[in-house]
């Protein structure tokens, strides 16, 4: 104990602390030999040199067979970097030890190789405590004929090895290593055996550094000191034993040393000893865990070549053999192995103490990290994050580059154990760690790099489309902070591009988490980065090969409705119709069951049912809204579309601060033929371009538009020329109820290309006849050339009802014409031409009573008549088409829309209808009312006329001629159902329209009073149509003439009347009348004439039954008693509904004889 007191005394004190912390170690290094790996010289390029240390590195293991047969599976690590101060604590823990050294180097002469040799010299005095072997490989000499030889230096007492290159040449490095390693660990297994034959009261006491001046006065003969010494050197042991393959004697010198060190409160070794327990326990457990297996490179070496014969005979003169994991014999575990919550105890106890100590901070930070990583692969997190958490609260004093790999560490770490969110936290710090006021060497570049990286963790990424639409990722105040920090960090760097982008992707995807004054000093902020270096729509690629994806402002403006238009009614184009093709009985087709919808059904939600036209400009609203509260100027504005070629216009517009709904119209025009995809616009405002698509606009719904855009298309403008001079171009016309006129339209070319086909349609609403055209002029147009026009007459008719709706007043109208109760009226005797002449007189004249001297207001109050003014919208659609439109079956539609004003003219307020002086004919006697303001001239006949005045009505007979049977005879057959009185009315209602046309002159101004639509009663339509029974009247054996008979009185006439059936079917049920009466031409007729004369025979004939064609005579005598004028009504009725009567009636001029 004296002796190794006054080596403590002796020796100079080396650095107590540790430079740094070594944050890749793990408990599997505990049982590697440390080797360093060091680049010499200038001549081997640092490429070259990793490349060879990457060879080495995969030879990290081998398996030995030792002097008793047991299996030894030796761990190497390797490191191209060591401090001393690190290697003077292999005392206290043996795998920190530098036991072996490797030097890289290549030299074309002799100087270089000397240099190197010196350097390789001078790092074995600088490790020489605990430096087991070297190996100097050296490039380039002594290797063959084709290097140069040289001699190394007489001071260079290491093993030298020579290869010409790193390539084939230098084949056998690996088995070189392997023997390398092997006289390592056999120089190991030597101290090894030292230690454990050290008698008990001879074995030193073990320090770590910063203990030596601790211990300087003691009595290390104590029983303390004793144990403890006992202690150390157990847990020494322990260390040379994991090393050296013995992993459960290892773990037996552990367990021994805990119980020692515990019982003398040695806490720094005691906590040495726990984790040396929990490192031993997962080597047995997971021999294999976190290790990589070295690979043997022997393959390109030819059987037999002098270098695998070398290689051979070295291995068997060192009686070393690498084996395969599987040739290892599986051992059962021995029973002292700690459980996994043992494992994770011990290591808490050891960072316990190790705490105690300031000097071991290092020690306790990688102990820390050992038992996290041991935590994370037993898949006990929780655990892994309270060794974490203590690392932080560890105070080192260490270089900033340093924390900046502890906090690397921690990072990777969290991020192994899913901490997403914390691991980027820090990163964070590390990022800001390279930027720190205390970092002398400033990194922007590393800092912006870990920001970058930090954004995983607070779910954020690059790419815009990665954001879910409503906003809600994470945590929105500490997104908006990373990303600001990110944004300047690329300012800091000096990549304008990037800081925009960046900045623009801040108030694209956290556009919901800022408040108006933030948007507006974002917005401020943009502005002025971009004033530097302009934003677009297109990924970045830095020097690193990070691709940045595009980012947009897509709420600056703010896009509240996007509306696809439909081209101006008169551009829009029609499918022309198709003939319909008759593929007769039978239908054939696919069995799809709706796959047809399924296949389109990607595009049919979007797609728009209206057509766009090749060559024709197209406009598309969008709303906008400025969210800031300056005026924004938004330039460039354009469609973004797919599909076929469009040509958008560019527009730029200046939004009001805090505008809403600002309407913009984009417009463009597509220049080929097929399926047009709209997907969104673009838009360049405050300094950056961006791609404003539909899909990532939060208040569209829909994601795209699609528009078919068929071939172009001719353009024609089509007018009405109306006015005195036809020049003047107007909508409205105005005509009176019945009037006719003539306009022009004119068809004019203002397209581009001729016009090959048109087609003019009228659609005048109630009636087809209100317009029509003349096309006549177009035929020798065609085509019509651009600028080229063409004028076709065009007649509208004021179609009006001139017949009042109210039912006639039949009954009125013949009681102001004749006087009496009886059904027979006493006419003239006299029948004349003109004999109804007297009834055209205006209406009060003819009215009875004192009605008739009312006024023409009252009358029209008592017809309520509507004399407004009617307007008809009607119009003039001209279908027009040329190639290659026409090819593809499209066409365009010009329309005309007029607005017809049609004013009354005249109005048939009443009708009824008389007998006529012949059977062939009938009075139709017409009410017609002067509806205008002015005086109207009504032509009722070829020849007659009569003047109206403004508001008056007169009275007009016309004569037609009777419906013939050819019309009418077959409603004489029928049962008189209410179909077949509707028929009968309706034909002779159409028969006296076809005949009666009453013609009117206002002013210059003429037109036609049609009467269709005029109704017939029973009465009415008896006289109209033309009787079926044709009447023969013989008189004392001589046919009866028109005029009057001469009879005397007393002289016994006899007449004969034949009824003839005009019809081919037989009338049943006839009843055959004569009565004779007087008129006194005022009205009055007698039909008492019981006195005045006397009949011999039947005055009533009934026959049940007239055949077709067929006759009935009918014979009597009468007798004149009082001279006179008589007349004989003779008429006949069948079956009591229809009534047909001689006509005229037959006159007698009775005299004295």
């Amino acid at each position: 104990m004296r002796s190794a007191v006054s080596v403590i005394l002796s020796s100079p004190l080396p650095d107590p602390n540790m430079s740094h912390p070594d944050y890749e170690q793990s408990y599997h290094h505990h049982s590697a030999l440390l080797i360093l790996v060091k680049h010499l010289g200038e001549e081997l390029p640092q490429k070259n040199f990793l490349k060879l240390f990457d060879r080495i590195n995969k030879i990290n293991n081998i398996k030995i067979v030792d002097s008793l047969g047991v299996n030894r599976n030796i761990w190497a690590r390797y490191i191209k970097d060591y401090p001393v101060g690190n290697n003077d604590w292999g005392d206290f823990q043996t795998h920190r030890r530098l036991l072996g050294l490797i030097t890289i180097g290549k030299c074309k002469t002799q100087i270089e190789l000397n240099e190197i040799c010196r350097i390789h010299e001078s790092l074995k005095v600088k490790y020489t405590t605990t430096l087991y072997d070297s190996r100097c490989i050296i490039l380039g000499i002594n290797d063959g004929p084709n290097t140069p030889t040289f001699v190394p230096p007489s001071f260079f007492k290491s093993r030298g090895l020579f290869y010409a290159t790193d390539g084939e040449e230098s084949a056998n490095l690996e088995d070189t290593i392997s023997e390398f390693l092997s006289s390592i660990f056999w120089v190991l297994e030597s101290k090894r055996h030292e230690r454990s034959r050290e008698k008990i009261e001879r074995v030193s006491l073990l320090l770590a550094p910063f203990e030596k001046k601790d211990f300087v006065g003691l009595d290390m003969e104590s029983r303390s000191n004793r144990k403890r010494s006992l202690g150390r050197m157990t847990k020494h042991l322990g260390d040379l034993c994991l090393q050296a393959g013995l992993h459960c004697d290892a773990l037996n010198h552990y367990h021994s040393a805990v119980e020692i060190l515990r019982s003398i409160n040695d806490w720094l070794w005691l906590g040495s000893a726990c984790e040396g327990l929990g490192a031993a326990t997962m080597c047995v457990r997971y021999p294999n865990a976190g290790k990589s297996l070295s690979v043997q490179r022997n393959s390109s070496l030819q059987e037999g070549s002098h270098m695998k014969t070398r290689n051979t005979s070295t291995k068997n003169t060192l009686g070393m053999e690498i084996l395969e994991p599987s040739s290892l014999p599986a051992l059962p575990p021995p029973t002292n192995v700690l459980s996994n919550e043992e494992i994770l105890k011990a290591y808490r106890e050891s960072i316990v103490h190790y705490s105690k100590y300031q000097n071991a901070g290092v020690i306790e930070t990688e102990a820390s990290f050992k038992a996290a990583r041991i935590a994370v692969e037993l898949n006990m997190i929780l655990h892994a994050a309270n060794f974490l958490q203590n690392i932080v609260f560890i105070n080192l004093v260490i270089p900033e580059e340093q924390k900046i790999q502890r906090l690397m560490t921690l990072s990777d770490l969290y991020t192994k154990m899913g901490f997403m969110r914390k691991a980027s936290f820090y990163q964070r710090l590390a990022a800001s760690r390279y930027v720190s006021a205390r970092n002398p060497q400033t990194d922007w570049d590393q800092c912006y790099s870990l920001m970058i990286q930090s954004l995983t963790g607070h779910r954020l990424t690059l790419d815009p489309a990665d954001y879910p639409m409503n906003g809600e990722n994470g945590w929105g105040r500490l997104q908006k902070q990373v990303l600001q920090d990110v944004v300047v960090a690329a300012r800091r760097v000096g990549h304008s591009s990037l800081a925009t982008r960046h900045m623009t992707l801040l108030l694209q995807v956290m556009w919901s988490e800022l408040t108006h004054a933030e948007r507006h000093e974002a917005a401020l902020q943009l502005k002025g980065i971009a004033a530097q270096c302009e934003g677009s729509p297109v990924p970045l690629v830095l020097e690193s090969g990070l691709v940045i994806p595009p980012a947009n402002l897509i709420h600056i403006p703010t896009a509240e409705s996007f509306v696809v238009h439909k081209l101006r009614q008169h551009l829009q184009p029609m499918k022309m119709e198709k003939v319909k093709e008759d593929y007769g009985p039978f239908l054939f087709t696919p069995l799809n069951f709706g796959s047809m919808e399924r296949k389109s059904g990607s595009t049919k939600d979007s797609k728009l049912s209206y057509l766009w036209v090749a060559e024709e400009e197209c406009e598309v609203k969008v709303e906008l809204t400025n969210p800031l509260p300056f005026e924004l100027e938004v330039s460039n504005m354009r469609l973004l579309t797919n599909g076929v070629v469009f040509e958008t216009l560019p527009l730029t517009v200046t939004l009001p601060p805090d505008a809403v709904k600002y309407p913009v119209t984009l417009a463009g025009t597509p220049k080929e033929v097929g399926e047009l995809e709209i997907s969104g616009y673009s838009t360049h405002t405050l300094g950056v371009k961006s791609n404003c698509r539909l899909k990532n606009l939060p208040k569209i719904h829909q994601s795209q538009f699609v528009i078919e855009v068929v071939p172009a298309l001719p353009l024609l403008e089509a007018k009405i020329l109306i006015g005195p001079e036809n020049e003047k171009t107007s909508s409205v016309i105005s005509l009176y109820a019945g009037e006719r006129t003539v306009y022009d339209l004119v068809l004019q070319n203002v397209g581009r290309g001729p016009v090959e086909v048109v087609e003019i349609i009228v659609d005048s609403g109630l009636d087809s006849n209100m317009i029509t055209c003349d096309i006549t002029p177009l035929k020798d147009h065609l085509p019509l050339a651009e600028d080229e026009q063409v004028r076709l007459p065009v007649t509208f008719f004021a179609v009006a009802n001139f017949v009042s709706s109210f039912p006639p007043d039949a009954g009125s109208m013949r009681s102001s014409l004749f006087s009496g109760t009886n059904s027979f009226p006493s006419l003239s005797s006299s029948f004349r031409p003109g004999m109804y002449d007297h009834l055209t007189t205006p209406t009060p004249s003819f009215r009875s009573g004192p009605s008739s001297l009312n006024s023409l207001s009252s009358q029209f109050n008592k017809l309520n008549i509507d004399n407004s003014t009617k307007g008809i919208e009607c119009r003039i659609k001209v279908r027009y088409s040329a190639k290659p439109g026409l090819d593809a079956g499209y066409c365009r539609v010009a329309s005309v829309l007029l607005h017809i004003d049609i004013t009354n003219s005249i109005l048939i307020s009443n009708w009824d209808v008389l007998p006529a002086e012949t059977s062939s004919q009938f009075y139709m006697v017409l009410d017609v009312v002067n509806m205008t303001n002015q005086e109207v001239e009504v032509k009722y006949t070829a020849n007659k006329c009569i003047l109206i005045e403004e508001g008056e009505s007169c009275r007009v007979p016309i004569p037609v001629d009777r419906c013939p049977l050819s019309k009418v005879g077959k409603y004489f057959q029928g049962e008189d159902s209410i179909k077949d009185i509707v028929d009968l009315n309706l034909a002779c209602s159409d028969h006296i329209a076809s005949l009666v046309e009453v013609d009117w002159e206002l002013g210059g101004r003429k037109g036609k009073a049609s009467l269709k639509g005029i109704t017939l009663s029973s009465h009415m339509l008896d006289i109209v149509r033309m009787s079926p029974i044709s009447w023969d009247v013989h008189i004392n054996g001589e046919e009866a003439s028109g005029a009057p008979m001469m009879v005397g009185i007393g002289e016994c006439i006899q007449i004969q009347i034949v009824a003839r059936n005009s019809l081919p079917w037989p009338l049943k049920d006839i009843s055959l009348s004569v009565q004779f009466f007087q008129d006194y031409q005022n009205n009055t007729y007698n039909f008492n004439l019981d006195t005045r004369l006397a009949m011999a025979g039947p005055s009533h004939l009934h026959l049940p039954i007239v055949l077709e064609h067929g006759s009935a005579d009918y014979c009597f005598n009468v007798v004149f008693f009082i001279p006179g004028q008589y007349k004989m009504n003779v008429q006949c009725v069948s079956q009591g509904k229809n009534t047909w009567k001689l006509v005229p009636p037959v006159e007698f001029d009775v005299h004295d004889a």
